[in-house]
């Protein structure tokens, strides 16, 4: 009997939670973006980015210091705007993340995990770096990112590299 007016109730309720979920995303990449932007200037006098779509980027270092002779970075937000795909999203534990990854002036002797860097357990979710190419891969969620891991990580893989593992 009120099957019409169901219908567009729930098409009006996907319809609205798509802009909020889409303003949501687009601020949520903003900050990633100013965070990396603030925490790479150490290792790297410019980024360039590339924008896809408002949950999404790509970045590469450029003018980049040693011991790092290339990093590149790729953000990707939750599927905010699709209500049922975010929901699907959260319910399966994913979460907005970066992934970076980069290459050192000179190859790596041994391969480390994040284990093997006491530091940053809990700073990031993985983190590798191996003799081959890419040198180095780091991922962390956006919490993570805010809080300023990226740098420390970026500085504690720089120092360990320094030491005699590259």
């Amino acid at each position: 009997m009120y099957e019409i007016e169901i219908m567009i109730a729930i098409s009006a309720v996907l319809a609205g939670w798509y802009f909020v979920g889409s303003y949501q995303n687009r601020k949520l990449t903003s900050r990633a973006w100013t965070a990396v932007l603030e925490q790479t200037e150490r290792f790297a006098s410019k980024m360039t980015v590339r924008e896809l779509g408002g949950s999404a980027f790509i970045a590469v270092a450029e003018g980049i210091r040693p011991p790092f002779k290339r990093l590149e970075m790729a953000y990707t937000s939750l599927p905010r705007e699709i209500l049922i795909n975010y929901l699907i999203s959260k319910a399966m534990g994913r979460r907005d993340l970066l992934t970076v990854v980069g290459d050192f002036t000179s190859t790596p002797k041994t391969e480390k995990r994040l284990s093997d860097i006491p530091d940053l357990v809990g700073r990031v979710l993985k983190l590798e770096i191996s003799p081959s190419r890419p040198n180095l891969r780091i991922i962390m969620s956006l919490e993570q990112l805010l809080s300023n891991s990226l740098e420390d990580s970026l500085s504690s893989v720089a120092q360990l590299c320094k030491s005699g593992m590259c």
